[in-house]
C-alpha cells in the first residue's frame, strides 16, 4: 500500500481549522466591550425603538390641522310607496384650536425628553459595563491571588514531606502542612466559580451569546496610578439629572398653556360639503353644494369649579412641583458631587496604605519563611504569614475597585464621558 505525503500548505491548513461546535475566542479591552454593549445591549435598542416612535410624531405634531376628508354613498328603498333614492356626498372638515401651538410643542418636549432618556439609558448600560469589566479584572486578579496562595501551600507541604522523610520534621508539621493545603482548595475552587459566574452576567449584560468565549484584557494596576481626579470648570447644571428636571419643567409649562387654552380659546371649524343626488320620479341628479365655517368660544373656563378651570389649576400646581423639584435636583447633584470628591480623595490615600501593607506582608512572610528553614519560628507563623500575604493583596485590589467605581459614579452624575477624571490625559 502506497502512502502519499500531504503537502505541507494543506496539512497546515488542518491544523488550524476551528475545531467543529467551538467558537473563536474573542479578546476585549474596556472600550471594545462598551461598543460592543451600545449595539447589542436590548435596553438600548428598546430606548431607540421608543425613541424613533417619539421621532415620528415630533415630526407629524402639525397633523391636528390637517383636513378630513370622506365621501359617502347611499341607497334608499321605500318599499311602500315604490320609491329609491341615491345619493353621493363628499365632505372635506379642518378644524383649527388654539392650543395647536401647544400640541406642537409639546411633541418637540416629548421628543427631547425621549433624546435624554436614550441618552440616559446608553450611559447607564456603559456605567454597568465599565464597573463589571473591572469587577471582573478584580475576580481574575483574586483568583490569581488564590491560585498563587494555594501553589506556595501545596509547595510548603511537599517541602515538609520531604524534610519528613530525611529525619528534619515530625509527622503532625507535615500533617498540618497538607491540612492547610487542603484547605486552600475550596477557596480557590470558589474564586472559580464566582469568576465563572460573573462573566456569564457580563456576557448577558453586552448582548453576546452566553457560549461565546470571551476574555478580558486590562489591569487594575492602571487604578493604582491614579494620584488625583480632574474637575476643573465643570458645572452641576449640565449633569443629565438637571437636564431631565429643566425638560420636565418646561413640559409642564406647556401643559399649562395646553390647559388654558383648552378652557378659554376659541376654535374655528370650517367644513365644505359636495354631493349628489336623485330619485326614481325624478330622473335629474340634484346638486348639493355647501360651505360651512364656525367659531367656537367656550365660556365655562371662567367658572372656577369647571372641568377647563380645575384642569389648569391642577397643571399650575404640577408646574410649581416641578420647580421645586428642579431645585431639589440641583442640590442633590451638588450635595452627590462633593461627596464623590472626599470619597475618591479618601481611596486615594488609603490606596497608599494598603500598599505599603503589601511591601510589609511580603517583606515578612519572605523573612518568616527563612526563619523557619533555619528552624526558628513554626509552621503556624509561617502560614499566617503566607495568609497575610494574600489578604494584602486582595485588600489593594479591592480598594482599586472600589475606586473606579466612585470614579465612574462621578463621572455618571456629572454627564462627564467616562474615562476623563484620575487619568492622565
Amino acid at each position: 500500500m502506497r502512502i502519499t505525503k500531504i503537502p505541507l500548505i494543506i496539512a497546515l491548513l488542518i491544523a488550524t481549522m476551528p475545531v467543529c461546535g467551538q467558537t473563536e475566542k474573542k479578546v476585549f479591552s474596556i472600550e471594545d466591550a462598551v461598543l460592543y454593549a451600545k449595539e447589542n445591549n436590548l435596553d438600548i435598542k428598546i430606548s431607540r425603538n421608543d425613541l424613533e416612535l417619539s421621532k415620528l410624531k415630533n415630526n407629524t405634531s402639525w397633523n391636528s390641522i390637517s383636513p378630513t376628508a370622506e365621501i359617502n354613498g347611499n341607497i334608499s328603498d321605500d318599499f311602500e310607496n315604490d320609491k329609491k333614492d341615491y345619493s353621493v356626498t363628499g365632505s372635506i372638515n379642518m378644524k383649527l384650536s388654539a392650543n395647536l401651538a401647544t400640541s406642537i410643542k409639546g411633541a418637540q418636549l416629548d421628543f427631547e425628553s425621549k433624546q435624554l432618556a436614550y441618552k440616559q439609558t446608553v450611559r447607564n448600560v456603559e456605567l454597568t459595563v465599565r464597573k463589571k469589566f473591572y469587577e471582573l479584572l478584580f475576580e481574575n486578579e483574586n483568583l490569581a491571588l488564590q491560585k498563587r496562595n494555594l501553589e506556595t501551600a501545596k509547595t510548603q507541604y511537599e517541602r515538609n514531606q520531604e524534610k519528613f522523610k530525611s529525619g528534619q520534621m515530625s509527622e503532625l508539621d507535615v500533617m498540618t502542612s497538607r491540612v492547610n493545603y487542603q484547605q486552600k482548595t475550596p477557596d480557590y475552587e470558589k474564586a472559580q466559580v464566582s469568576f465563572q459566574n460573573k462573566m456569564a452576567s457580563f456576557k448577558q449584560l453586552l448582548g453576546m451569546d452566553i457560549g461565546q468565549q470571551l476574555e478580558i484584557a486590562g489591569s487594575l494596576d492602571d487604578v493604582l496610578k491614579i494620584k488625583k481626579i480632574y474637575l476643573d470648570k465643570v458645572e452641576v447644571e449640565a449633569a443629565p439629572d438637571v437636564e431631565i428636571a429643566k425638560n420636565a419643567v418646561e413640559s409642564k409649562k406647556n401643559s399649562l398653556l395646553a390647559a388654558r387654552f383648552s378652557a378659554l380659546g376659541p376654535s374655528i371649524i370650517a367644513g365644505y360639503s359636495y354631493g349628489k343626488s336623485r330619485s326614481d320620479s325624478n330622473d335629474e341628479w340634484q346638486t348639493s353644494n355647501k360651505l360651512s365655517l364656525g367659531v367656537r368660544i367656550p365660556l365655562d373656563g371662567w367658572l372656577p369649579w369647571s372641568t377647563g378651570a380645575v384642569s389648569a389649576a391642577d397643571s399650575k400646581q404640577n408646574l410649581l412641583n416641578a420647580e421645586k423639584n428642579l431645585e431639589k435636583v440641583l442640590i442633590s447633584v451638588q450635595v452627590n458631587k462633593d461627596n464623590y470628591v472626599r470619597e475618591i480623595n479618601h481611596g486615594i490615600s488609603l490606596i497608599d496604605s494598603l500598599k505599603a501593607n503589601v511591601e510589609l506582608a511580603d517583606e515578612t512572610y519572605d523573612m518568616t519563611r527563612t526563619a523557619y528553614n533555619y528552624g526558628k519560628t513554626d509552621l503556624q507563623s509561617l502560614q499566617r504569614s503566607s495568609d497575610s500575604v494574600m489578604e494584602a493583596g486582595v485588600a489593594l485590589k479591592e480598594q482599586a475597585y472600589n475606586l473606579i467605581c466612585s470614579i465612574l459614579d462621578l463621572e455618571n452624575l456629572l454627564g462627564l464621558p467616562f474615562g476623563t477624571l484620575g487619568f492622565d490625559r
